[in-house]
């Protein structure tokens, strides 16, 4: 596993002590609004997400990223989660295909942290993962998402269905792609910063 750096932030894989910074977030009236349709969380249901986001790290080696903005140099604030995962729990239209999930709480929204997050977590999926291309998509409704897509080298390919919602599904390549103004590769092992590693991984979606 590995631990991304940018100017800003630090995106770190999920750990089983992350339980109420994700049920923090989810339960946060701007992303129930935004993505969850207005629903409530119960701690039950964060704790299951959360056992998600770690299984798919454990099965695919790659996932979504703690999303933490730095002072000095360390982690400090918790910011949401940007990262990778296999669609087709979600989408099985797209069941060979990884997209790319952002989600940010409110104080952190509007500050570009979800563009550079992204951006990082996209040449991370070119660069190391290898990766052709990978999708994203968004609610109509969602205009800050909209937006950021653009930021990052989108482009729009189409409408699809999911959970009886109209979604807005882009793509994004390697040669799309806008890069991270300063991007850092570390290997993580048991919450520990232990070296460089450059070696390509390949995925298992």
């Amino acid at each position: 596993m590995h631990i991304l750096e940018t100017p800003r932030l630090i995106l770190r894989p999920p750990s089983h002590g992350d339980e109420l910074l994700l049920h923090g977030l989810h339960s946060e009236p701007f992303v129930v609004n935004a993505f969850e349709d207005g629903v409530y969380p119960t701690i039950q249901q964060s704790k299951a997400a959360l056992l998600q986001f770690i299984n798919h790290w454990q099965q695919n080696r790659f996932g979504l990223w703690m999303v933490f903005v730095k002072d000095a140099g360390q982690a400090i604030k918790f910011a949401g989660y940007s990262g990778l995962r296999c669609c087709g729990q979600y989408f099985p239209q797209y069941a060979n295909k990884v997209e790319s999930v952002t989600c940010l709480n409110f104080a952190s929204s509007g500050r570009g942290i979800g563009v550079e997050a992204s951006r990082a977590v996209l040449q991370y999926a070119f660069e190391y993962l290898k990766l052709n291309k990978v999708v994203i998509f968004i609610s109509k409704s969602n205009t800050r998402s909209l937006i950021k897509n653009i930021k990052v080298g989108c482009y729009y390919v189409g409408d699809t269905i999911h959970q009886n919602k109209a979604m807005r599904c882009f793509e994004i390549s390697a040669m799309t792609a806008v890069r991270a103004d300063v991007f850092r590769v570390i290997c993580y092992n048991d919450s520990k910063y232990v070296g460089n590693q450059q070696s390509a991984i390949n995925p298992r979606c």
